[in-house]
């Protein structure tokens, strides 16, 4: 789990909803995972994911930086696409089944879909406001963007990669770090361009 300043924020204009909401209202939420990447040392990197598909994962770009080997829901798993500026990366999970990801629309109510010794349970959380994240992998490098919601929620390591939903299940956001300056507060990768990476 990344922990990011809140100076590292600068708030978007206008908050747009992400639009695009599947019609399917009554298909439940998404399924979530446990992601376990192979380190150097005995406990692998854990994070959290969600399926996008069958044979499809969707989980956070920074847990897979160590390169080892990469297990969904205790399945082999090799990478697809990877998106560091957005800090996101989409695996094929060969015998994953799930439903393809519905896109939900703006709004402060959410929940997160987070893992809980392996069960996954739902976290209350509260949509702030939505924001433009300005980031730099090294002081030196050329800044970028990342369309993020700022959300009122208090998380654990391990819950990088967790779903954000609306009441109907469907995606706002993707969690990927949480404050170093308040512990209420975790960052999220808005659904918008989540689609991007799934490539919709």
């Amino acid at each position: 789990m990344k922990a990011l300043g809140l100076a590292a924020v600068a708030c978007a204009a206008a908050a747009a909803g992400c639009g695009g909401a599947s019609s399917d209202d009554a298909a439940g939420p998404p399924r979530v995972l446990h992601v376990a990447v192979a380190g150097d040392g005995l406990v692998p990197e854990i994070a959290t994911g969600v399926a996008v598909g069958d044979g499809r994962a969707l989980t956070v770009a920074h847990a897979l930086s160590g390169g080892g080997a990469v297990t969904v829901a205790g399945r082999p798993a090799r990478v697809l696409r990877v998106s560091r500026r957005l800090d996101l990366a989409v695996l094929a999970v060969p015998g994953l089944r799930g439903a393809a990801v519905r896109v939900g629309g703006d709004t402060r109510h959410a929940r997160l879909a987070v893992l809980r010794d392996r069960h996954a349970q739902p976290l209350p959380a509260t949509v702030r406001r939505h924001v433009l994240v300005h980031w730099r992998d090294q002081p030196g490098d050329r800044p970028q963007d990342r369309p993020g919601l700022e959300l009122a929620a208090r998380i654990d390591p391990g819950d990088s990669g967790a779903p954000v939903l609306d009441a109907r299940g469907r995606l706002l956001g993707v969690l990927y770090a949480r404050s170093s300056d308040d512990d209420g507060t975790a960052w999220a990768v808005d659904a918008s361009a989540v689609r991007s990476v799934l490539g919709h």
